[in-house]
């Protein structure tokens, strides 16, 4: 006797089953990252940089949670001062993903979220302001392109990572949700030869991010 073809239903049974093995996959090998902002990793490129009387371009509050720009004085604005984590992520382990989420509790529009590699000098990161991600080597712009939407006030951005093998390489590719709805992924090939931390970009004095 021939062997009946499988229903369309079964079908659909085996891959939505398949798709809930992957997700719960993906739960499993996801950590959320704990981490702080710290003064003594701020990227100040502005005109008053080396004017260190006037004090730092960002204040640290709730347990170093909270990272707001103070404008030091009248036109201290562009561009924005980036900070970084107190330390770099680690991956243990080649399927492993690490996330964490930020709160803007207030931007006046020019607002960066993405990671830093300081051996390479380049961040990668989405713009604010715009519906925009970039990569930047140094002062000079790489890449830009239309990715994603504007972050406003009151937005929750989580960044998650993931390793991945191709041949022998490794790379990270980095996926950005915004109020918990996946806008996709900017950066497939972030590399894996440099350390990796957190980032954020304050403008405007008053600007203010939370890590949640």
């Amino acid at each position: 006797m021939d062997k009946q073809p499988t229903s369309f239903a079964t079908e659909s049974l085996k891959q939505k089953n398949k798709e809930e093995n992957f997700k719960n996959k993906e739960i499993d090998n996801c950590k959320q990252l704990e981490f702080e902002w710290s003064l003594n990793k701020i990227i100040d490129r502005t005109k008053y940089s080396k004017e260190k009387e006037l004090g730092q371009p960002i204040i640290l509050s709730n347990n170093n949670k909270t990272s707001t720009r103070h404008e030091r004085v009248q036109g201290d604005e562009f561009p924005p001062i980036r900070i970084l984590s107190n330390q770099p992520i680690s991956f243990t382990n080649q399927d492993e993903i690490i996330e964490w989420s930020v709160l803007v509790n207030c931007t006046h529009g020019f607002i960066e979220v993405g990671v830093y590699l300081p051996e390479l000098d380049t961040t990668y990161l989405l713009k604010g302001f715009k519906n925009e991600a970039q990569i930047e080597n140094g002062r000079e712009q790489i890449k830009t392109f239309e990715f994603g939407e504007k972050i406003s006030t009151g937005d929750k951005i989580t960044i998650s990572l993931q390793q991945q093998q191709n041949n022998n390489n490794k790379t990270i590719k980095m996926n950005i949700i915004k109020n918990d709805k996946p806008l996709g992924t900017p950066f497939n090939d972030i590399p894996t030869t440099s350390k990796i931390y957190p980032m954020i970009g304050l403008n405007d004095g008053g600007d203010q991010v939370s890590i949640i």
